[in-house]
């Protein structure tokens, strides 16, 4: 049995499959039978088309056809001609392995499209890089894993995955996720806690000790991973899988209604959104809105900067669904990357060039995020756009300037758009935070990101497993730090928000509302059991709550406070 921390609770029993991440180079070595070899290589090639051609059809199905047609482009180059013709005659006159040529081939025009100066022919580098590991996957006999192509119900063991790695996931199959590292904050953990898949992370060498095709019972309620569980562990897990169906099924009670305390205060949840496909799930659960939409999806979803059609089309596909929308603007960099965005290297890269920063030096880029923003928003009431990341109030007013400049080209064109946007900032960083009052006359509204607040707050990577005791979603001084902004913000008459993990744990939902916030936003899965706790909450019981957890010096205090008033009230 494996151990790890719960990052998205639940039970799940499925077939494992481990995700070793490693870049394919093959040995030279010779090939006695060319015949032989170039069968091979014909081979590998018929089947990395199968595979292409069945995530085209995914793709169309789940997204649309306009994302699909990225594969038509990786199915041209995987029949190529030219390479084909090369590399059959490097195998011939070379006598080299199949695996060998193809490489040696395929780098050659890596490297040539990496150097061209046009922005999309050296995007085409990064396609030919994916084609050529998922051929030499086949010719070396490990063939790429696509989470999107399973057959059978899935628990997916990794060190950890990226956004990239999520992307194309088949929900119908993947029931649950093991990764290496990681905390409650990691992209694993967000991810799965939107989708509803139960997690663990942090479970120290889960790849050593877990084969591929090996029974998984995942119990990320206790944190602990079963390997090959008998008859008994099995039926166990269902049990509680049954139990669990049934409280969510009470829930659903609470999905048409607003959200409010027992004397009839309003508090509304929103729910986080990271791509299209969590739109159902937000519906299903009766979100009000959208406190944090993550736009990141769709430039991390494809192998070449969106143009602003296609923007466009992404934005409004959600400003249609639900209002009100909070768009956060690009926000890359960190634990996120655009393969098609050349960046430094960098020692701190959460400390270093991303969010806005980034899209500040990257004009073109966020001009036209912001112009598909303003035009996908131009028949829609509430669509609020939100700048990540904001250190100083030089900062904010730059971002302004983009905006303003975004707008008055579109007015040069004749484009209609959204002329009365409403303009905010995440507070996330603690020089934010504590200049609260001052921002607060430069926007219409805050959104607290706690997740990185608490990284800078108490200087601890929140993707490093070894310091995820300083995740500290109650310690007072954090919750000092939130109420100066709830404070700033209210003194110039906007509002403020939640969009951070804690949003939708139940003990700090309860806090943040005795404190004064004014939205919470969260997973979609979140949003029935909060709902659900506030009405059997009056705003008196949330206040006395609030102001007795700040008075505390320590942790533990504000612990069994919170302990102590859920056994009282709900």
């Amino acid at each position: 049995m494996l151990k790890g921390k719960i990052a998205s609770e639940g039970h799940a029993v499925g077939k494992a499959l481990c995700l070793e991440k490693e870049t394919l180079s093959a040995e030279k070595e010779s090939c006695e039978n060319p015949k032989t070899c170039i069968k091979d290589f014909h081979d590998a090639l018929d089947r990395s088309e199968k595979d292409l051609r069945s995530l085209r059809s995914k793709t169309a199905e789940t997204l649309d056809e306009d994302h699909a047609e990225i594969f038509d482009a990786h199915l041209e180059m995987l029949r190529d001609v030219e390479i084909k013709g090369q590399v059959e005659n490097m195998i011939e006159n070379d006598s080299v392995q199949a695996a060998y040529a193809y490489e040696k081939v395929t780098n050659q025009y890596i490297d040539m499209f990496q150097e061209m100066e046009d922005e999309y022919f050296r995007a085409r580098a990064a396609d030919i890089a994916d084609i050529q590991q998922r051929v030499l996957g086949y010719l070396l006999g490990k063939p790429v894993k696509d989470l999107s192509l399973l057959e059978d119900e899935t628990i997916v063991v990794a060190r950890d995955l990226t956004p990239s790695d999520t992307a194309g996931l088949d929900l119908n199959k993947v029931k649950g996720f093991v990764t290496e590292i990681g905390g409650r904050t990691s992209h694993t953990a967000i991810i799965a806690r939107a989708l509803g898949i139960p997690a663990v992370v942090g479970a120290k060498d889960a790849l050593q000790n877990v084969k591929d095709g090996q029974t998984l019972y995942l119990d990320a309620t206790t944190g602990e991973i079963h390997i090959d569980p008998n008859e008994n562990l099995l039926q166990g897990a269902k049990k509680k899988a049954t139990k669990e169906e049934k409280r969510k099924a009470a829930l659903k009670k609470f999905a048409d209604k607003p959200t409010k305390t027992k004397d009839d205060r309003s508090l509304p949840l929103f729910a986080n959104l990271g791509s299209l496909k969590e739109l159902v799930a937000l519906k299903e659960n009766g979100a009000e809105g959208v406190g944090l939409f993550r736009t990141e999806f769709l430039f991390m979803d494809t192998d070449s900067m969106p143009s602003r059609d296609e923007q466009v089309e992404a934005y409004r596909k959600v400003f249609e669904t639900i209002q009100p929308v909070i768009v956060r603007t690009l926000d890359i960099g960190g634990d996120k990357e655009l393969p098609y965005l050349t960046q430094d290297k960098e020692e701190n890269p959460f400390l270093g060039h991303r969010a806005i920063r980034l899209t500040l030096e990257q004009k073109d880029l966020f001009k036209t995020q912001l112009q598909a923003l303003l035009i996908a928003a131009k028949n829609q009431d509430d669509v609020r756009i939100m700048f990540p990341m904001v250190a100083t109030t030089e900062e904010l007013k730059a971002a302004k300037r983009v905006l303003a400049e975004s707008a008055d080209s579109l007015e040069d064109e004749g484009v209609d758009y959204q002329k009365n946007i409403k303009v905010g900032i995440m507070i996330e960083i603690p020089s934010a935070a504590l200049n609260a009052n001052e921002l607060a006359k430069q926007c219409d509204f805050f959104s607290i990101g706690t997740n990185d607040l608490i990284q800078y707050t108490f200087a601890a990577d929140r993707m490093n497993e070894k310091v995820a005791y300083l995740y500290r979603p109650y310690d007072p001084v954090l919750l000092r730090l939130i109420k100066t902004v709830i404070e700033g913000a209210h003194k110039e008459g906007i509002e403020v928000g939640v969009c951070g993990e804690i949003a939708g744990d139940l003990n700090a939902a309860l806090l943040l509302a005795g404190m004064g916030i004014d939205e919470l936003s969260m997973s979609p899965a979140s949003v029935l059991e909060i709902r659900s706790a506030l009405s059997e909450v009056t705003s008196n019981d949330l206040e006395s709550l609030a102001k007795k957890a700040l008075a505390n010096a320590e942790i533990d205090e504000v612990e069994k406070l919170l302990e102590a008033f859920r056994k009282e009230h709900l």
